[in-house]
């Protein structure tokens, strides 16, 4: 599990500075084109001085640079198989890039002051918005201190402003680090928590297919039951409130099934009454039909749009299946049997119910079992 977990926070983790690197890319892109313009036009141009020069070469490097990364940062989102952990990766030597490309920018300022305002930018920005791991943004934020704090004895105009700029610079990196970390952990904690939940409604929605199973399929045949006849039927009969149809039934009763249960036994029984409803699920694959266990040995079908013709063909169909077919009880025994089918067809005259229809196709059932068993009877 914390696996998944490392592997769907760095996703999101690479999402979020996708969603973040966009927006800095085009500001600094669109900032370099301002300053590099302003340099251009500033009197003697922008090679004037060696310290406009730098500028000139820090805000160039900037530029493509940046132009590269948003480049490649198109190109990886393209792809079908995404590496998130090498996407982090690029976005950690970027991320570092920017910070000492501030510490540049910060020296080249301090030739002609004590600004460190670029550094703070630069470090904020990435600490705002680099999502980093506090590990890895210790090491980028305090490296990027050292850096300018190694570099700045040897270019500060201004005397005895050593301690200052390291005490400044050194909250800097410190805050810097504390956003990251705060940022990170928020996002960490944030995806774990969604993971979590997302997981919860999951097994949830697992539970409440299986509770929905059971409700609507009998546990020994697997065949739907009576419940999810009442949803099929009333479903149907809505649609011949609209147009004109028919729906015929069948009521099937296994003959003489106490006998076999008293001669072979209730553990066969069953065997017989999977058996069974094997075959009427076979028979009925028409998503216009369906068959349900009705109780003990009955069971019953609904044909949506099928006359009594069709009906009647259905049912001589099964009832032969099953007189043919025999059950295997023991290595020495097999056990036959044979059913009374009974058929109504309803021609969509006035209202109709469930019970209706099952009444009706009863009393077809007991008229075949009255006319002498393994026969189909139609209730004229």
């Amino acid at each position: 599990m914390e696996d998944k977990y490392q592997a769907e926070i760095k996703k999101k983790l690479a999402e979020s500075v996708n969603r973040a690197w966009k927006i800095i890319s085009v500001f600094v892109m669109a900032f370099q084109f301002l300053m590099l313009i302003l340099m251009a036009v500033k009197p003697g141009g922008p090679f004037k001085t060696q310290r406009r020069t730098v500028y000139c070469f820090l805000y160039l490097v900037l530029l493509l640079v940046t132009g590269i990364a948003m480049i490649l940062n198109q190109r990886f989102w393209k792809r079908e198989n995404k590496n998130y952990h090498r996407y982090l990766n690029a976005e950690i030597v970027y991320a570092a890039f920017i910070c000492f490309w501030g510490c540049c920018v910060t020296l080249n300022d301090q030739l002609g002051g004590n600004d460190l305002s670029v550094f703070t930018y630069t470090m904020l920005s990435v600490a705002a918005l680099g999502f980093l791991e506090p590990v890895k943004a210790v090491v980028i934020f305090m490296s990027a201190f050292v850096f300018l704090n190694l570099c700045l004895p040897g270019i500060q105009t201004i005397e005895n402003n050593m301690f200052s700029n390291i005490i400044n610079s050194f909250s800097i990196a410190g805050i810097s680090t504390a956003i990251s970390y705060t940022l990170y952990r928020n996002k960490v904690i944030v995806t774990k928590q969604e993971m979590t939940i997302r997981k919860q409604y999951e097994e949830i929605t697992r539970v409440n297919e299986i509770l929905s199973r059971q409700a609507m399929v009998d546990e020994l045949t697997e065949m739907n039951n009576r419940r999810y006849m009442e949803w099929f039927i009333g479903e149907k009969i809505k649609i011949l409130e609209e147009k004109t149809g028919t729906i015929s039934c069948m009521m099937l009763d296994i003959d003489y099934f106490k006998q076999f249960n008293d001669r072979y036994g209730h553990t066969s029984g069953d065997i017989c009454l999977k058996k069974i409803a094997e075959m009427i699920r076979e028979c009925c694959q028409d998503q216009n039909v369906a068959a349900i266990r009705y109780g003990g040995e009955e069971f019953f079908i609904c044909l949506f749009q099928w006359d009594q013709d069709e009906a009647v063909e259905m049912a001589e169909k099964i009832r032969k299946r099953i007189a043919e077919c025999r059950f295997k009880i023991n290595d020495e025994e097999e056990g036959a049997v044979t059913i009374s089918i009974g058929v109504y067809t309803w021609h969509g005259e006035g209202k109709v119910q469930m019970d209706d229809l099952i009444r009706l196709s009863d009393k077809a059932l007991y008229q075949a079992k009255k006319n002498g068993r393994n026969r189909v009877e139609v209730l004229s």
